[in-house]
């Protein structure tokens, strides 16, 4: 699946009453890139929330033919207090359980393999989470305010600027839900996946040591990102997108 946002409206070059974006049209950006490696040359790349998306779409599709390698592995290795390494040679599971019903089985999967599908996981969340902020903070309209108390007590009033640096992206999601007259936003069967998503990133990208335990707190989050369903991560923000903003983007399967 890939992203292509386009202006749902024709939008006129700001003062001088030019259109500068017909309906219908790719947002793209015209970038001239002076680069101490590449030189100097001019690309032309989507809107960040579709760049982002597209990334996380790669790393989909990179991680479900890595599970799919690694998945096909058939050896184990069995840890019994019973049993010597004699009698468990050339047994089946069946029979060591037999033996030792207490024993416990563990697939011998290619670790690097393992390691490469979690770094790709990762990117898959950090990259939607990423298309989410790119995308509130391009939809707050430019001359929004919000008053609210800062942590003194005090009543600030916060422009976009301040906005788009100094509140969570759950609250951005939640003004540009008000903005755009969607009060059910929290409601919609997307909200609980970009939760685990929003989860997600934050165990990775804030990790925090429990009392040097790491992995009790490590552990869970690679099981989440073996156990998770990342294409549905992905059609879920997708869908939040377009709740938000219907036909901000659009969809090329």
């Amino acid at each position: 699946m890939k992203i292509k946002p386009y202006f749902r409206t024709t939008l006129a070059e700001p003062y001088k009453g030019k259109h500068l974006h017909e309906a219908g049209a790719e947002v793209v950006m015209n970038m001239h890139i002076k680069s101490k490696t590449l030189g100097d040359f001019i690309v032309m790349l989507p809107d960040p929330v579709s760049l982002n998306l597209n990334n996380a779409q790669n790393f989909i599709d990179k991680s479900e033919k890595l599970k799919e390698r690694i998945n096909k592995a058939n050896s184990f290795t069995v840890f019994s207090k019973v049993l010597t390494e004699q009698k468990i040679a050339g047994k089946s599971k069946e029979d060591i359980l037999l033996m030792d019903p207490d024993a416990d089985f563990f697939r011998e999967l290619d670790n690097n393999k393992v390691f490469e599908y979690i770094q790709t996981s990762m990117g898959v969340v950090v990259s939607l989470i990423t298309a989410v902020e790119s995308f509130v903070n391009l939809i707050i309209p430019h001359d929004h305010s919000l008053e609210r108390l800062n942590s003194k007590g005090i009543t600030e009033t916060l422009d976009k600027t301040a906005i788009v640096r100094k509140i969570s992206i759950i609250d951005k999601l939640e003004l540009v839900a008000t903005v755009k007259g969607k009060d059910n936003l929290k409601q919609q069967k997307f909200w609980a996946t970009f939760k685990t998503i929003k989860d997600l990133r934050d165990n990775i990208i804030h990790f925090k040591k429990m009392d040097n335990k790491i992995n009790e707190m490590w552990t869970p989050t690679v099981v989440s990102f073996l156990d998770s369903d990342l294409q549905d991560f992905f059609n879920e923000t997708v869908s939040m997108i377009s709740f938000l903003h219907p036909d901000y983007l659009s969809i090329e399967n």
